[in-house]
């Protein structure tokens, strides 16, 4: 499998989850946007972008500060971590990968 056809193939995941953010917000967890130049295997220091939120609980507010992030950082790295603090958990997923365009 070529690396085009791998993030093809990661598409609808990401798609899915983007899906899911709304559902993520009425249940009150945070989500943080975090860019970073590039990415290794052990460590890689994401920055944040603006601060944590529950964004109002509007999805659409969080897609427009990945676009906005996207624009400033076009050679970025962009994760979201959103966290549900009411059972201590925590999940992150790249959403934006340069080399991919």
């Amino acid at each position: 499998m070529q690396a085009d056809d791998q993030h093809a193939d990661s598409l609808p995941l990401v798609n899915r989850a983007l899906g899911k953010i709304g559902h993520c917000l009425r249940q009150g967890c945070v989500i943080c946007i975090e860019h970073a130049p590039a990415m290794a295997p052990r460590f890689t220091p994401w920055q944040v972008w603006g601060q944590p939120s529950c964004y109002s609980g509007d999805a659409g507010q969080v897609y427009r500060e990945i676009d906005r992030c996207r624009t400033t950082h076009t050679d970025h790295h962009i994760r979201l971590n959103i966290e549900d603090y009411s059972c201590h958990s925590r999940f992150s997923f790249v959403v934006h990968n340069p080399a991919a365009g």
